[in-house]
């Protein structure tokens, strides 16, 4: 059975300390999550702090608590009370919970809490290294322990990370305002798989980590030196057959004790049939929107007098537990609007608002869900709101109408709803009226979808899918692993290399023999590249190929015809024998440049920093330069003008890295490729390129052939080298093989 090592910012236990003891119980994680299922089919062991963190725990306490805590397979963890303040309420409450919310107003960037938030992740990396065995997988959750992978990663390499993040994650113009961003994304890089609630975080995650890392990013992949990861979506669900279940049997308790909730509402609600009861739930927090709740009710019954005394608006604002002159202020403002609606429209036997600041138990809740017509749930931003599907799977007869807020993560998937904007309090208005007035015919079919998908998609498919992912992930790591070129393969190669007696060595020049510069002509040979080049050129046994998107007159220049080098310019328009003159392939004609240029032009003053390199053959549209993000979306909008413009025109479109090159069609590496090798019998090829213009070279060549791909990219080839400074490196040890030879020779 497989170790979980499931690490969050508190252990699911609740302790109660009596004295000198402890008096312990398992939480709602590990008791009526939906997760139960899923937790027993690994040996899982929960880390974080406990509920009393701000308690300063002697050493004796500890010892104790850790006992106990291990009956419960739960690690604590123990941080200084003034740290954990630091941490919870300063850098992780204050800082990275508004500003992934949007509420920058309300960001606090303070390096005090900031260095308090590294301690405390530090912390949890040490109890983790305690613990951690081969082969164990870790699932770290949300943002308080956003550094915690990286921290984890660099004493572990071969771990298994998966990172669950269950707030949203913010824009680049939002996320760049952080000063620690860079710290933040290298912590979470380290993971992986990544996850969100919803495809519009990853989009900004993926957003940020081009622009601020500058790193490719392929179908949700990203490949950083040797290290692929995963970024994904997984709404999370909920245990949809226990609310089912509950809601159904909510009126059908007999000898069951009642909820206090239950007692209320039979008391006071169940007889009033007449009026409609509206329910909003959340926490009392700036996230969640309750004073525009509030707000947007107030109009509902100023503008429609029709409606009073024949609705009832539940709020339940749970307490947060924070303090402090932002939590007070918004309690004051929804303690004043509450007393100014009932006062205003109130009447002796109607309240038009029910206020509860209090925390329910989830039974509790069931019993409010099940009863109300009306659930209002409209944050202002949410990761997801869990509460607005608690209250579709809550209504076991499919009635009722669910207002949710176009901001909160749920909206992706519950869009049935009445989806509404929350900052538009005259729009929730009308909501309110329109889900009043739905037919109870509109709300079933409405609800019957959603509880089709609820009920398919529960928490404990989320959890499976989540650690199906990872394991996916690692499977290609693993995979990558195995065709990474290592000292023993080189070693391989070399020998194939040293007794073969007729050889061929096609290599690319940009992103293979020397690194990719924003100004294209400044990558010109550095003396180490022209000296390695000298000896493999003037070995008699090797031919020795540069294949090149590069022009004729930038390659002719850096290799004059002196050089024993076979030249192959603009993917295989052009070619050139040592001691020859330039030849092309076949006659083409650039009449098509007239056509194509004008619209380049266009992307050029529409793409600041990027230009256009007219070669003889072909036209290319380059944006290293560019900001990243503008850059790949004016890539693909250009690519798709140029597939209809191009579309009799017999030309190519070839997305290369950072550049888009329009050229004859048929014309390529692979074709240059096939007319090198020939009917030649070489005994030694070897092919090395970096991005998938050198994928034609590759599939040009028999089986034999040793092919490699610099970057741990997609490929055809064997295997896959580093970097620029290991090919090098490679072909300095093939070149000594060929100074040897000669000596011996």
């Amino acid at each position: 059975m497989k170790r979980l090592l499931v690490v969050s910012n508190q252990i699911p236990i609740n302790i109660y300390k009596d004295q000198e003891d402890f008096r312990l119980e398992p939480g709602k994680e590990i008791e009526n999550s939906g997760l139960q299922g899923f937790y027993k089919e690994f040996q899982t062991t929960w880390i974080g702090q406990t509920l009393l963190a701000d308690h300063a725990f002697t050493e004796t306490e500890m010892r104790i608590l850790e006992k106990k805590l291990k009956d419960f397979n739960c690690i604590p963890v123990f941080a200084d009370p003034d740290d954990y303040n630091l941490y919870l309420y300063g850098f992780a409450k204050n800082t990275i919970w508004p500003l992934f919310h949007y509420l920058t107003q309300d960001v606090s960037y303070q390096e005090e809490q900031w260095e308090a938030y590294k301690r405390i992740n530090q912390l949890y990396a040490d109890k983790v290294m305690d613990v951690i065995e081969d082969g164990d997988i870790i699932w770290v959750h949300d943002y308080h322990l956003l550094l915690l992978p990286q921290l984890i990663r660099e004493q572990k390499q071969s771990v298994s990370i998966g990172l669950f993040i269950h707030i949203p994650f913010p824009s680049f113009e939002i996320f760049r305002l952080l000063p620690w961003r860079v710290e933040i994304l290298e912590g979470v890089l380290s993971a992986d798989l990544i996850g969100f609630q919803t495809y519009d975080y990853v989009r900004h995650f993926l957003s940020c980590v081009q622009r601020l890392m500058g790193y490719d990013i392929v179908f949700n992949r990203i490949s950083i030196d040797e290290h692929t990861l995963k970024v994904d979506v997984f709404p999370k669900g909920i245990d949809f057959n226990r609310f089912h279940r509950e809601a159904g049997g909510q009126k059908e308790k007999s000898g069951k004790p009642k909820s206090k909730i239950q007692e209320q509402i039979e008391s006071y609600l169940i007889p009033e049939t007449d009026k409609k009861l509206i329910l909003s739930a959340g926490h009392l927090d700036n996230t969640k929107g309750i004073p525009h709740r509030l707000k947007a009710y107030e109009i509902f019954l100023e503008t429609r007098p029709e409606y009073r005394e024949k609705v009832i608006l539940i709020l339940v604002a749970a307490p947060t537990g924070e303090e402090g002159e932002k939590y007070d202020g918004l309690k004051r403002e929804v303690d004043e609007l509450v007393g100014r609606i009932n006062g205003t429209y109130g009447t002796i036997n109607w309240m038009p608002v029910w206020y509860m600041n209090q925390e329910f138990t989830t039974s509790e809740l069931i019993d409010l869900y099940a009863v109300s017509d009306i659930a209002f749930i409209v944050p202002l931003r949410d990761g997801l709101n869990l509460v607005a599907k608690e209250y579709v799977a809550s209504r076991p007869d499919q009635t009722g109408v669910l207002i949710l807020s176009e901001m909160a993560g749920a909206s992706k998937e519950l869009h049935e709803s009445i989806l509404v904007n929350p900052n538009n309090l005259n729009e929730m208005a009308m909501a309110i009226e329109e889900a009043l007035k739905m037919p109870e015919s509109e709300q079933v079919r409405r609800n019957t979808v959603m509880q089709e998908r609820l009920k398919r998609y529960n928490i404990e498919r989320w959890a499976r899918e989540f650690i199906k992912g990872l394991e996916g992930v690692k499977e290609i790591q693993e995979t990558s692993l195995t065709r990474k070129i290592t000292d023993a393969s080189i070693n391989s190669i070399a020998s194939a290399y040293g007794t073969a007696r007729n050889r061929i060595l096609f290599l690319d020049y940009d992103g293979t023999l020397t690194w990719f510069r924003k100004n294209p002509e400044d990558a010109k040979p550095d003396s180490v590249l022209y000296n390695i080049l000298k000896a493999l050129a003037y070995d008699k046994k090797n031919t020795l190929v540069i294949i090149s998107g590069r022009d004729r007159e930038t390659l002719g220049k850096w290799f004059d015809s002196s050089w024993k080098i076979h030249l192959v310019a603009e993917h295989g328009v052009w070619l050139r024998e040592p001691g020859l003159d330039w030849y092309m392939m076949e006659q083409i004609d650039n009449k098509w440049k007239k056509t194509i240029r004008p619209l380049l032009e266009y992307y050029v003053d529409q793409t600041p920093r990027s230009f256009i390199e007219n070669k003889n053959f072909s036209l290319v549209w380059h944006y290293r330069k560019a900001d990243p993000g503008l850059g790949i979306q004016r890539s693909w909008e250009l690519k798709d003008e140029l597939l209809s413009l191009t579309s009799n025109l017999n030309l190519e479109i070839m997305d290369g890295d950072k550049v888009l090159e329009i050229k004859h069609s048929g014309i390529n590496k692979g074709r240059a490729t096939m007319q090198k090798t020939g009917n030649n019998e070489f005994d030694f090829i070897m092919a090395i390129g970096d991005d998938w213009t050198d994928e034609y070279t590759f599939d040009a060549l028999p089986d034999s052939a040793y092919t490699i791909k610099v970057g741990a990219k997609t490929t055809k080839a064997n295997y896959y080298i580093e970097s620029v400074e290991a090919v090098r490196e490679m072909l300095k040890k093939l070149t000594n093989l060929s100074s040897n030879q000669k000596v011996i020779s």
